[in-house]
């Protein structure tokens, strides 16, 4: 049963690769995605986590300065969040989570000075991302419990 979760692993970790378009945070992020540092995540965690790297990656550019300066910090938090996951850090975690939110709260600001348009892309996108976190949270605390209980 490990085999085959090492397996799903190195086949969700190629197609999140393959489907992910070359910039400098997705780069960041899946520079060190080697299949053993993700083997003690459960498969729907590397699912979630991998859906946030890929929205980091294909997050557009809006019309507004203001807010791609802080969807790019947005950015850098996210980043910072899934490598704290994946090395099991949790000040780490913890801090790009007060990060994330901080850009979260300044871009929901600025959403009243965007295009109907480039605001509906910006909430869909904000929207996946805070469900994936979400899940991923709800999915590694799971992991903890089961991991807990079957220790005792």
């Amino acid at each position: 049963m490990k085999s085959f979760h090492k397996l799903l692993v190195i086949l969700i970790i190629s197609l999140v690769s393959s489907c992910s378009t070359s910039s400098s945070v997705s780069d960041d992020l899946h520079s060190g995605a080697v299949s053993d540092s993700f083997a003690y995540l459960s498969p729907e965690a590397i699912v979630y986590a991998s859906s946030i790297s890929n929205l980091v990656s294909t997050f557009p550019k809006f019309r507004n300065d203001a807010v791609n300066r802080e969807v790019s910090a947005l950015k850098t938090s996210l980043t910072s969040y899934l490598n704290a996951t994946r090395d099991f850090n949790v000040s780490g975690k913890r801090k790009s989570m007060d990060d994330f939110e901080k850009y979260y709260k300044k871009i929901q600001k600025l959403r009243k000075f965007m295009t109907k348009d480039d605001d509906d892309v910006l909430n869909r996108y904000m929207v996946k991302i805070k469900t994936s976190i979400n899940l991923l949270e709800a999915s590694q605390s799971k992991t903890i419990e089961t991991n807990s209980m079957s220790s005792n």
